[in-house]
């Protein structure tokens, strides 16, 4: 019998891309596109975890790319809903006052004097045009006598001696300008002569300007005028001016048994100032004070009322510095800014003041044998001597404070920084 066979029905290829040449490329596209878009998301959402952390800006995407992303991860009608990522202003940070970042330790420089000019102590250094001056001492016999006056470059670290020749035994007080020096040449037992000399004939003979009987006056110098207050009397103390172009001085206020008479006075810019005795007293004995003011020019005197006890007041041209106690722990250091009527409005600047120094931007002073800056323009403190280190405050002028370091008291160390 005649083996029947089953003819096999054709079936056509399905028309795939699957099962086409294109399938896997057109797969690869895909997936690389998927995983583009994957990678944009992950990004975005990297950024907004940033910014909210850690406060980054970061820019909005362009418009778009957010709803493009999503159709690509869309099924039916299950679409993926991203809203734009908002933008936060970040709060703007604060600018640091220079004084915030001040290292203290680094910024103290010592002034080194050579060994062969025999000085080991040092005293009432003072400022002015890029030089230091100071007094040097040695042991003449058997006692310290402050017999030099040595200037010192800070830039180069240079110093010299002026050749300036005491009478009596010490310098005391120097203070200089362009023009002139002058200085207390003082005895041992106190009193000596205010001497004067100028600045490019320094070794001449000096002018005496007055004698001194009683005490050690502190000196003032503001261009070619002087000033001082003298004890003259068993209870009286007179305020003394003189004009060292033409040696004249005068007399501007006197003190009989009053406290005021042991203030010093303040020049600056052509300006006298000095306190005197106001009219409240409070419970302590005390009386209120004033701050006399006076144009040297012109001789015109105004009362500037204070609300507390005034003494040693300094005037910078802007602002009014002093304290309410005579350079004890209980002393109050006030400052003021400078207004067009009569009357100041203090504010405390820092509490138990041993001693200050005004200078252009700032205030100078201690507390405790540590010492600080009040800057003018933030109202704030800094100290300026590191940790650990014990200072006595002894001056301020162009920018620079001068101390000694009193940590030891084996010699001498001065000490000075400048400031901003």
């Amino acid at each position: 019998m005649k083996k029947r066979f089953r003819r096999k029905r054709y079936k056509g290829r399905r028309s795939s891309l699957s099962a086409s040449n294109w399938g896997p490329i057109v797969k690869l596209l895909l997936t690389v596109v998927g995983t583009l878009a994957g990678l944009a998301l992950l990004a975005l959402a990297v950024m907004v975890v940033l910014e909210a952390v850690f406060h980054i800006d970061t820019p909005l995407p362009p418009d778009g790319i957010v709803a493009k992303a999503a159709k690509l991860f869309s099924h039916g009608d299950d679409v993926l809903v991203t809203s734009p990522t908002p933008y936060y202003t970040p709060e703007p940070t604060p600018t640091p006052h220079p004084m915030d970042e001040y290292d203290a330790e680094g910024s103290e420089r010592e002034v080194v004097i050579p060994a062969d000019m025999q000085y080991y102590w040092f005293g009432d250094p003072t400022y002015n045009n890029g030089k230091m001056l100071f007094t040097g001492g040695r042991i003449v016999g058997d006692n310290v006598q402050m017999c030099g006056l040595l200037e010192y470059d800070p830039e180069v670290g240079a110093v010299k001696e002026l050749p300036v020749k005491l009478t009596n035994t010490h310098f005391i007080y120097p203070v200089f300008n362009d023009e002139w020096l002058v200085y207390l040449d003082a005895n041992k037992k106190g009193g000596g002569n205010i001497c004067a000399v100028r600045m490019d004939d320094l070794g001449s003979t000096p002018a005496v300007v007055k004698t001194v009987y009683v005490g050690q006056p502190e000196i003032r110098l503001d261009g070619h005028y002087i000033s001082w207050v003298e004890r003259t009397g068993t209870n009286r103390d007179k305020l003394f001016v003189c004009d060292l172009e033409t040696m004249e001085t005068a007399i501007v206020a006197q003190f009989s048994s009053s406290s005021y008479g042991t203030s010093a006075p303040y020049m600056s810019d052509g300006t006298l100032i000095w306190a005197a005795e106001g009219t409240e007293r409070y419970e302590d004995g005390r009386v209120s004070g004033v701050i006399k003011h006076i144009d040297l020019e012109s001789s015109a005197i105004r009362d500037i009322s204070v609300d507390t006890y005034v003494h040693d007041p300094e005037y910078n041209g802007r602002y009014y510095a002093w304290l309410d106690a005579h350079h004890s722990e209980n002393s109050t250091l006030y400052v003021a800014q400078a207004a067009e009527g009569n009357t100041l409005t203090p504010v405390r600047a820092a509490e138990g003041v041993v001693d200050f120094f005004i200078d252009e931007n700032f205030i100078a002073y201690s507390v405790d044998e540590v010492i600080y800056v009040y800057m003018f323009n933030s109202g704030e403190s800094y100290r300026i001597t590191p940790e650990r280190e014990l200072a006595q405050l002894l001056g301020a002028g162009d920018g620079y404070v001068m101390w000694m370091d009193v940590t030891t008291r084996e010699r001498d160390v001065l000490k000075y920084a400048r400031i901003g």
